[in-house]
């Protein structure tokens, strides 16, 4: 008994053997184009798009990778900064309390600060908290603000009304 896969080998041989010399070139040569087009198409090509995109593909993660490091060092020093008390907060908030002009005021609410704003420039607003987090160790808790039209004293945005801070 034969088995099927023989019986296709002996087929195949004996239509090859049939074949005149210049059919069998042009079939090897036909069967050696179709191999080296799936090489490429499968195996070269593929890599090398991969090999010519690496460098791209480093730069954006060293620089994700930067920026992920830049973020950690500022989380560990707002995390660990040296510890504020209250009275060194407050003193700080008192001290920088005219950065934002001669109508701010403070207030001390138990935990908190009530920080009231009239006509204050959104830019030097802005910097004041910014800084009052870093160096008090204060965060907003409450916002009531209105943006005031601008006026000599204040030229361009500025803002009107209440801040609540949480002390340290």
């Amino acid at each position: 008994m034969t088995s099927p896969l023989l019986k296709l080998q002996s087929a195949a041989h004996q239509m090859w053997q049939q074949r005149s010399l210049r059919e069998r070139l042009l079939l090897q040569t036909a069967a050696w184009l179709i191999g080296l087009v799936t090489l490429w198409t499968v195996g070269i090509a593929p890599a090398m798009r991969t090999w010519q995109a690496a460098a791209a593909q480093q730069t954006a993660l060293d620089q994700q990778s930067q920026q992920m490091q830049q973020w950690q060092a500022e989380a560990k020093r707002l995390t660990s900064s040296q510890a504020t008390t209250r009275a060194d907060a407050t003193q700080w908030l008192q001290a920088h309390i005219s950065d934002l002009g001669p109508k701010a005021k403070l207030q001390m609410q138990a935990e908190q600060i009530q920080l009231t704003v009239d006509a204050a420039p959104a830019q030097a607003l802005a910097l004041w908290l910014s800084q009052a987090r870093e160096h008090a160790h204060v965060r907003p808790v409450q916002a009531q603000l209105q943006q005031t039209p601008a006026s000599a004293t204040a030229p361009g945005v500025a803002w009107s009304g209440t801040l609540l801070l949480s002390l340290p």
